[in-house]
């Protein structure tokens, strides 16, 4: 893991069936659900009278979402609850005292995978783990769902300008901190620049770069940054110019708004224990070594859960963190728990544990393999179309990696489906007899005459994930004659040093997480200028062709269609140069996918209402008032 954070910077992380607009999510219709009986339209009869007296002109939005909250509580009063489903399908809660536990503990695992954890929103480093748990105390303006798609959170509703470089947003009315004091647009300033002051700048700026005049604020040249209070309840944001995938960068946790007053009263290192957040939770205790412990913020806008009073998080980490975190599982010590594939055969073996099994869909990563152009044999776009040739990627995901990826030969993963109705082109199947003969073509029949290949994997590294890379390795050279040398001696750090001083890295296996609700990563892993591909795989418009492919012209095109996507309002329109960008980069394999994470957790039945996806993997999005603990 440390090795991805390392090599992908700051945009690893961990992502609605329909367009990502901040409208909130769907609900269901009325006539969808189960036919009810009598007592049960007695019961929902009951639901919309009370709905009538606190809402005397309805609109037809309320009462569709009264239609399938009520319908919900009353059929699921009949046919009882099911737990979150894959892809963060919720089930309904029973809303009755009778039928759930009250002022319940939970305790949950949490794995900060050796980074030290720290709770101010403005001053943790991007680590995954933090993106999940934090939006229970801390929040923003907007959030990100399940799935990865944005959601309003502390907005209400929002305005672009028609250049499309200013954000407009309204706060909701009558908010209010844990502490009580009141969330206003000078509380949202006071947070964004306490993020951005230039003396402890925080380690998540780089998602608000986008912001006009960011580089001077930061440096201390300037005190002009593009936030803008126009009224106590509406802040504007001017970027530097339009970028249509913004939106996500601003539902990361570090625009999170802070209480000024509880910050100047307790200062710096005490005010996350005084109620400076607006989540659903506060922080109440906290021993960095152990553990944190949330209870309910008796002012949150949106309600608390009426079964939970208390959040422990355990801190677990190390190479056992994920068997401890499943044997307090199974003592009934902790509510859900990860199962990566150290532990699938033990969760399989079992009855109990294997009938509590989730299985994420769709998936929100991809693992790929990356070449250097500058570095031979990779000059030659035939060879690193043999590379992907020479991969079965049913072999590879279901028998390599026993299930636990899902073979795919498109770079961006699946969930883009989800939430931006992107579709990717197909990419470069297997076919071991084309392999050999792109070989031949440029000149290496059967990989003969071929420079030396060398495959620098982290000494760090599992023995069964050196294990599996052997395998994918063997297999490029059974079905192509490309032998690729494994080395495992070098520390991450070495590697990273060595690619540094190479310019370059010249065969890698790399993993991307989607963080956005269009297609932007595409441009974070692809574009000539990113960060992951200058000075690590090269890809440039001044590469000189090979056979029939020109990768310079390809790098030039790939960059002006998504320079044009990112500033393209239009979703069709959009998305269509994505697939061209994507198309390209494909093609010239500038990247080999081989499949998508297929994440894995087990979760008591008894917690329900959950609402888990790619972008949360086992930890709810949000420990809210429909998360209950049924009797």
């Amino acid at each position: 893991m440390a090795h991805i954070a390392e090599m992908q910077l700051s945009h690893l992380r961990k992502i609605r069936h329909h367009e990502p607009t901040l409208e909130g999510r769907a609900h269901v219709p009325i006539e969808e659900q189960t036919e009810m009986t009598r007592s049960n339209r007695a019961e929902l009869d009951r639901l919309f009278e009370t709905f009538r007296k606190t809402c005397p002109n309805p609109t037809r939005r309320d009462l569709m979402r009264w239609s399938a909250i009520a319908t919900a509580a009353v059929a699921t009063a009949r046919f009882g609850s099911a737990s979150a489903a894959p892809g963060g399908r919720t089930a309904a809660v029973v809303r009755f005292q009778d039928d759930i536990v009250t002022d319940a503990s939970l305790t949950i695992p949490f794995d900060p995978y050796g980074q030290p954890v720290t709770l101010d929103p403005h001053r943790t480093v991007n680590w995954g783990p933090f993106w999940v748990m934090f939006p229970n105390v801390w929040g923003g303006l907007l959030r990100y769902d399940q799935n990865g798609a944005v959601e309003f959170d502390l907005a209400e509703s929002s305005e672009l300008s028609d250049d499309g470089e200013t954000y407009t947003f309204r706060i909701k009315p009558d908010l209010t901190f844990a502490s009580g004091n009141p969330v206003n647009a000078d509380a949202f300033l006071f947070s964004w620049q306490r993020a951005l002051d230039p003396s402890n700048l925080s380690p998540m700026a780089d998602f608000m770069s986008l912001v006009e005049g960011y580089d001077d604020y930061i440096a201390g040249n300037s005190t002009d940054i593009g936030f803008e209070k126009i009224d106590d309840l509406t802040v504007a944001i001017s970027l530097n110019d339009a970028y249509t995938f913004f939106p996500s960068m601003l539902a990361s946790y570090v625009w999170s708004v802070v209480d000024p007053a509880v910050v100047e009263e307790l200062g710096d290192d005490e005010f996350v224990l005084g109620g400076a957040g607006t989540g659903p939770w506060q922080f109440s205790d906290f021993d960095p070594a152990t553990q944190l412990v949330m209870t309910p913020n008796p002012n949150h806008w949106d309600g608390n859960s009426p079964s939970l009073s208390e959040l422990t998080w355990v801190f677990l980490t190390g190479p056992d963190a994920a068997n401890a975190a499943l044997e307090m599982f199974q003592a009934n010590e902790a509510i859900s728990a990860d199962v990566p594939l150290s532990l699938l055969e033990t969760v399989n073996g079992d009855e109990s544990l294997s009938s509590q099994l989730v299985r994420i869909e769709p998936q929100g990563s991809v693992r790929a393999i990356g070449m250097d152009f500058n570095q031979e044999p990779f000059n030659d776009v035939r060879v690193r179309r043999a590379i992907a040739r020479a991969i079965d990627r049913d072999v590879w995901a279901n028998e390599i990696w026993e299930g636990t990826w899902a073979p795919g030969t498109a770079m961006l993963p699946p969930v883009l489906g989800t939430i931006a109705n992107y579709t990717s082109p197909d990419g470069i199947g297997f076919d071991a007899d084309d392999a050999r003969s792109l070989l031949e073509a440029a000149g290496f029949p059967n990989g003969e005459g071929l420079p030396t290949i060398t495959y620098f994997q982290p000494s760090e590294d599992s023995d069964s994930d050196k294990a599996r890379a052997a395998a994918l390795l063997s297999m490029i050279t059974d079905n192509s004659g490309i032998e690729i040398v494994h080395d495992t001696s070098l520390t991450m750090q070495q590697i990273i040093d060595q690619t540094a001083d190479n310019g370059g890295s010249q065969f890698d296996i790399v993993w991307w997480w989607n963080i956005y609700n269009t297609p932007h990563l595409l441009s974070v892993v692809g574009a000539p200028d990113a960060a992951a591909m200058s000075g690590v795989f090269n890809w440039n418009g001044e590469l000189e062709p090979s056979g029939d492919f020109d990768p310079g012209a390809a790098a030039t095109s790939f960059q002006d269609l998504v320079n044009e996507a990112e500033e393209e309002q239009d979703e069709a329109a959009r998305n269509e140069q994505y697939a061209q960008a994507e198309q390209l980069l494909l093609e010239n394999a500038v990247y080999v996918p081989l499949g998508y994470w297929v994440q894995m957790y087990v979760q008591n039945p008894a917690l329900q209402g959950t609402r888990q996806g790619p972008w949360t993997g086992r930890l709810p999005v949000l420990f809210d008032k429909d998360v209950v603990l049924a009797q």
